[in-house]
């Protein structure tokens, strides 16, 4: 395709990035040379400063796999045992009755809680201060895990947290001087900073919005002092250079590259896509090394197509859909083919689809079949159009996570991080009584995120509230839980019957127990 229709193709898309709106920094090279470059919006609104090509945005996740490059190099040094129990380095974790190692962490396999979807559960503002300590103190609290390590694969931003503490632990060197010196400095990387310390001066640096439906810019705060999960501030040209090196390793040992891109495995051999903070999936069609990211208001994707020797790298500082622009970018540029659309199918099969369906993961999954179309909610929230692949699979927010019908009427989703499947089981309603409501009202407490909740009875279901938040409306889920629009609460009963507690559980939470006070 020459550039004069791939600029035609790729103005609708590009459009909506105003000087008056936030901004996107996207970069295409191919063979390492740039054949695709725009800097558009703003990135600093209330300032008027502009997107321009050293401006620093915060990549959130993609920042994992600079975190566990740190790791594999102090493996190389012999002061990290990838296979080691992380107690050897982080004593003052719970003993949790099994081995979580190193590798664990790196992988996402070791059943670790994670500290987002902790904090918020205990009522910490998103975006007020977050230290590192308190990310590792909150860690060091728990006294369970999802499930067993190396039995299964959750997203965990608390394993990468604790990753970095432990390199700088081994090293002796705080872990964004260790990064700078090991990695940034090397390869060229010279805008590019882990920013671990939110009081600091960060020149360059765009700042972080959200974009209404009807057009209205705020501010997104961000005001994180933590990192390891996150907190990577970078440019595309930078990323580009880091992409190089994946794809032609020259500063980098090659082997220490391909052990980085290797995706791991459960204990039972189960192969995942996930390797050290980086996936080897498929994208548009194509074999790709990729990794995105999403705090606040930033969005970055990072994609590198080894067939291909390109790379595709799109950063935002206002809620876009990066993912879609990238891989608009890269069919319009590298020929990828887009995921095909599947015509709806008919009534009956929409109809057999329609129902609830619970995970143990979070709130339950409702679909509704109406006038032809498909519609899905988590939780009760919003309601939103399920698309439909050729073969009958569909997808809610993106092709790399879809689903397909199994036996017995449930569902399977291919989830996009990690690539295992998830079962989710068809169930009915409960409907309880105003009397078995008004049983469960109460105060509960959990130790290990030190918040107590109040459950209080309305006419079809309960609220949960507690100081640090206001009453949230829970509906009557399968029998004896509750959904939420964040979470899913299960009562725990005592040998009569008697409600002792209950545990919430959310996508990256399982099983947190609360204990009945009063």
């Amino acid at each position: 395709m020459n550039e004069t229709s791939s600029n035609e193709r790729l103005a609708p898309v590009l459009a909506p990035f105003t000087p008056d709106k936030p901004g996107l920094a996207a970069l295409v090279s191919v063979g390492g040379e740039v054949v695709f470059e725009r800097y558009l919006g703003g990135a600093d609104l209330e300032h008027g400063v502009p997107v321009t090509a050293a401006t620093r945005f915060h990549v959130a996740s993609v920042s994992k796999q600079f975190t566990a490059l740190a790791v594999l190099l102090e493996a190389e040094a012999g002061r990290v045992d990838l296979g080691a129990d992380i107690h050897d380095y982080l004593p003052e974790l719970a003993d949790y009755g099994a081995t979580l190692t190193v590798s664990d962490l790196v992988h996402h396999t070791g059943g670790l809680r994670d500290q987002w979807e902790l904090m918020m559960l205990s009522g910490t503002p998103i975006d007020g201060l977050i230290r590192q300590s308190a990310i590792v103190a909150m860690a060091a609290s728990q006294q369970g895990l999802n499930f067993p390590p190396g039995t299964d694969f959750r997203y965990s931003n608390t394993g990468y947290s604790l990753l970095a503490e432990i390199v700088a632990r081994t090293s002796a060197t705080p872990f964004a001087r260790y990064l700078a010196d090991a990695v940034f400095t090397p390869l060229g990387m010279r805008d590019t900073l882990v920013y671990g310390d939110a009081s600091k001066l960060l020149p360059g640096r765009a700042m972080s919005y959200r974009v209404g439906a009807d057009g209205t810019v705020d501010l997104a705060r961000l005001n994180y002092s933590n990192y390891g999960a996150t907190s990577l501030h970078t440019t595309p040209r930078d990323l580009a250079r880091w992409a190089r090196e994946l794809l032609h390793p020259s500063v980098l040992a090659p082997d220490l590259i391909a052990r980085m891109t290797t995706p791991g495995r459960l204990r039972d051999g189960t192969p995942l896509i996930y390797g050290f903070g980086i996936m080897r999936d498929i994208l548009g069609g194509r074999p790709a090394l990729t990794h995105g990211g999403a705090d606040a208001g930033f969005r970055a994707a990072f994609n590198c197509f080894p067939s291909d020797d390109a790379v595709v790298i799109v950063c935002s500082n206002g809620g876009a859909d990066v993912g879609a622009i990238a891989q608009s970018l890269a069919d319009a540029l590298l020929g990828s083919t887009p995921y095909p659309a599947g015509g709806a199918p008919d009534p009956a099969t929409l109809a057999g689809l329609a129902g609830y369906y619970v995970t143990g993961w979070g709130p339950g999954l409702t679909l509704e079949a109406a006038d032809g179309k498909l519609m899905a909610s988590l939780g009760g929230g919003a309601r939103i159009e399920a698309k439909f692949l050729p073969g009958g699979e569909f997808y809610l927010y993106a092709p790399t996570s879809r689903f397909s019908a199994k036996p017995k009427g449930d569902l399977a989703e291919r989830q996009a991080v990690g690539g295992l499947e998830l079962l989710y089981t068809r169930s009915e309603r409960a409907a309880p009584t105003k009397a078995e409501l008004a049983s469960l009202a109460g105060r509960y407490h959990s130790d290990e995120i030190d918040s107590t909740y109040q459950l209080a009875a309305t006419q079809t279901g309960l609220t949960v509230s507690c100081l640090r938040f206001p009453p949230t409306d829970l509906t009557p889920a399968d029998q004896d839980s509750f959904d939420g629009p964040f979470a899913r609460l299960t009562i725990v009963r005592d040998a009569g019957g008697a409600p002792t507690g209950f545990t919430v559980s959310t996508g990256r939470v399982r099983g947190l127990r609360f204990r009945r006070i009063a």
